[in-house]
């Protein structure tokens, strides 16, 4: 397999709810502009097997919110608590602090001080279930794969929009 199913079948491992066997096609597809406009917040977090990060890094919170304006900037926030309504409001009405791009093959692209972030982002289009997590992933939440310079996983997000008011 090559390109983002292949990455696919690193970042998450499809359990059918039905009995038939599925391809990763046939759950998730690359993200599209439109799929990623909306505030999001992480509802799923993991390092991939043998990632050399700082585990400490504030950007590895277990709580995360994202926004992605139509006008490609974003703004982030982490947290080791969860987050108040309050604050997901602000983050809400925050000026951008960055901007975002998606490639031709779906993957996000953001700045970054030395090299533009790059996570391949795929959109749920069937549930599907990760035997190592009760967290289901749902139609239209984004699984994000962000990766190293050498193009290997790093980081694994399953992020999930949240509804306008919550």
């Amino acid at each position: 397999m090559t390109g983002w199913r292949a990455l696919s079948s690193l970042a998450l491992v499809v359990v059918l709810a039905a009995p038939a066997a599925g391809r990763d096609e046939d759950f998730l597809r690359p993200c599209r502009r439109a799929d990623l406009i909306g505030f999001w917040q992480v509802i799923r977090f993991g390092f991939a097997i043998g990632a050399a990060v700082d585990r400490a890094d504030p950007a590895y919170q277990l709580h995360q919110r994202y926004v992605f304006n139509a006008d490609a900037t974003t703004m982030y926030a982490t947290s080791s608590v969860p987050l108040t309504p309050e604050e997901d409001q602000a983050l809400r009405l925050a000026p951008a602090t960055s901007t975002w791009a998606l490639d031709g093959d779906g993957r996000l692209l953001r700045p970054a001080e030395d090299a533009p972030r790059v996570s391949d982002c795929l959109v749920v289009v069937r549930a599907l279930r990760d035997p190592r997590s009760e967290v289901p992933g749902l139609p239209g939440d984004v699984l994000l794969t962000d990766q190293d310079e050498t193009g290997r996983p790093v980081t694994r997000r399953l992020l999930r929009k949240v509804p306008a008011g919550e």
